[in-house]
């Protein structure tokens, strides 16, 4: 498992999933952001912990411990909010 600090840009409930969009403090401002992804029903699902992903403000920071499943999707397991 890793953990990244991010600037949160956004967030999108996408009914199964909430991703949660954003920048490290070490990337250039205008690259493409990452998404994170919650899981609210399936195998890893932690409704609870989506539910709070789903209510991260653009602009706020916050800390995401993931697993990184195939290029370009991982799979969060844990959050805090700073």
């Amino acid at each position: 498992m890793a953990i990244v600090r991010i600037k949160v840009t956004a967030v999108s409930d996408e009914g199964d999933n909430v991703v949660v969009w954003g920048r490290t403090e070490y990337v250039r401002y205008d690259s493409d952001p990452v998404g994170y992804t919650f899981q609210a029903k399936g195998e890893h699902a932690d409704i609870g912990l989506a539910e709070r992903a789903s209510r991260l403000a653009s602009d706020g920071e916050a800390v995401i411990e993931y697993v990184s499943i195939a290029k370009d999707w991982k799979l969060a397991s844990g959050l805090s909010v700073s």
